[in-house]
């Protein structure tokens, strides 16, 4: 249903930037107007034969290409074709949203019994798998996460999807920095974190990516408290990071916030011996394992996110943050 609400948004606005581009008499708006209907139209292609993260990444470059084109056009009093494309620019959001909870990786809970230990994969032989600490307290995971992070390299099947992750970061960071200037959280660390829990969705909560058409329906559940929806993302998104209490937090190193992002998801693949695929999915620390739904385990499915740390390592290669 996400792909098919997205499609009928790229077809709506491909009719209305050829109903601006027949009517304009500004050469340069006309030049804009064509380069976005070939990103849309490539979009639409796109969305026929991609996975649900490609397609993402399709609608992301549409959206950014209908961006433009609404930078380009002449204001006028009451502009109906601006306001068209802001309708479609927030319908491919929702959709974009809609995509990435299918994919979504759920709560990762501490469960009370002891699960039996998880074999070693193929992925790590012998003394190169990752020995992980069943602690959950940041003074005794702090060196474990800088050798995690030292170690962490992109699966390059998957290079590209890590490239779209940090184009999402780079092209929000406006919305993150205004984030960071009513919280104190730096902007790259809310950014991830929009990514892990919306898909970049501005539609989205960012406590657990539920619309901001009502409070929060899953864990944790009637957020924000104040207010009446529908939420302002900001809103919502400052809400988020006080109640984990991120607005308090004073040291923002690398082991630090891999523990606040391994925190915000949960502890519960510790226990089961696996690297949380929430900090190091398409990297090669991580093979398979993860919860499929609240409190559900399953051993061999296979995260289609990217883990937040992976995400860290190349946005930090690329001067972000």
């Amino acid at each position: 249903m996400s792909v098919h609400a997205a499609r009928n948004a790229l077809f709506a606005s491909l009719a209305t930037l050829a109903e601006r581009r027949d009517t304009t008499p500004d050469a340069a708006e006309k030049e804009e107007i064509a380069i976005a209907m070939l990103e849309v139209q490539s979009a639409i292609r796109d969305l026929a034969l991609a996975d649900l993260l490609a397609s993402a990444r399709a609608v992301a470059d549409a959206s950014q290409a209908l961006e433009q084109a609404v930078r380009a056009a002449r204001r006028k009093p009451f502009d109906v074709y601006l306001e068209k494309l802001q309708r479609h620019l927030a319908a491919l959001d929702e959709a974009r949203g809609a995509m990435h909870e299918v994919d979504a990786l759920p709560p990762a809970p501490e469960d009370g019994a002891a699960p039996p230990p998880a074999p070693r994969t193929r992925a790590f032989r012998g003394a190169d798998q990752p020995k992980l600490s069943t602690a959950t307290d940041f003074a005794a995971l702090k060196d474990e996460y800088a050798r995690l992070f030292a170690a962490c390299t992109v699966r390059p099947e998957r290079q590209a999807n890590i490239d779209y992750y940090v184009r999402e970061l780079e092209r929000h960071q406006d919305a993150y920095r205004a984030v960071e200037q009513q919280t104190g959280v730096p902007w790259l660390f809310t950014g991830i974190l929009h990514g892990m829990e919306c898909g970049f969705s501005f539609q989205r909560h960012l406590h657990n990516g539920d619309p901001l058409s009502a409070r929060t329906v899953r864990v944790p559940a009637g957020h924000p408290r104040a207010g009446d929806p529908p939420f302002p993302w900001l809103v919502s998104a400052v809400d988020a990071l006080q109640l984990k209490r991120l607005t308090e937090e004073t040291d923002w190193s690398i082991p630090r916030q891999l523990f606040h992002f391994e925190r915000f998801n949960g502890f519960g693949y510790r226990r089961r011996g696996i690297p949380s695929p929430y900090l190091w999915s398409f990297s090669t620390l991580y093979v398979k394992g993860k919860f499929v739904a609240d409190g559900v385990f399953d051993p061999e499915a296979v995260s289609k996110q990217s883990g937040a740390g992976v995400i860290l390592k190349a946005a930090q290669a690329r001067g972000l943050g």
